[in-house]
């Protein structure tokens, strides 16, 4: 089964531009078995994804709502943006890291450190939690984005590998033309939220980027 983690459309996030209508045909075109909805701090509800789905005319296909969290310190610095799974809320963007893994974790759901290794534009950080991933408690990371390069991906793994957890691989696509690039193909089915939480727990992935489709 072979899912983008990391999708943006233009009806939660003002970013993309990724029409809602147009994004489960497009993922099927490019081979995804479903994807997975990462707004900003916002989760979408139920009924619309129900409905989102029916529109598109697609059938065996899957669908899930998820979002991507950005957390800052108590004293307001940038600790990184996280994908949460299985949260049944917006969660906005107020919270500190440690804080939004509790709350997703007593839910039971999982976190991934969104492209901890995607570097600024200018300086020399990152617009991720960087290596401060080791210090979170999260079920995983994406070690493969289109942002990264060599150096970045040799990174994002290590931190996977210290870790013991899931490493994914998603497109953060906030264009029709990126959806899949960089994918993660699960070792079983996963039906629903709760069994591709489990799934993500258990390692039963790997992450494919852009060079290769297999």
């Amino acid at each position: 089964m072979i899912l983008d983690m990391h999708i943006h459309t233009n009806r939660y996030s003002g970013c993309s531009n990724i029409e809602p209508g147009l994004v489960i045909r497009r993922a099927k075109e490019a081979g995804l078995d479903g994807i997975l909805l990462t707004e900003h701090g916002i989760r979408w509800p139920d009924g619309e994804v129900d409905a989102l789905v029916k529109d598109s005319g697609v059938t065996d296909f899957l669908v899930f709502p998820a979002e991507e969290v950005a957390c800052y310190s108590p004293g307001g610095a940038f600790q990184g943006e996280f994908l949460v799974l299985g949260y049944p809320a917006s969660l906005g963007s107020n919270k500190t890291a440690d804080r939004l893994i509790e709350m997703v974790h007593e839910a039971g759901g999982v976190v991934l450190a969104a492209h901890p290794f995607k570097r600024l534009k200018t300086g020399n950080g990152y617009y991720g939690s960087g290596l401060s991933a080791l210090k979170l408690k999260i079920d995983g990371l994406e070690t493969e984005h289109p942002s990264y390069g060599d150096e970045e991906r040799a990174l994002a793994r290590t931190v996977m590998e210290t870790m013991g957890i899931a490493g994914v691989g998603s497109s953060d696509a906030h264009d029709l033309a990126s959806i899949g690039k960089c994918r993660t193909v699960f070792e079983r089915d996963v039906r629903d939220m709760k069994t591709l939480c489990e799934e993500i727990r258990a390692g039963h992935l790997k992450a494919v980027g852009a060079g290769s489709r297999r």
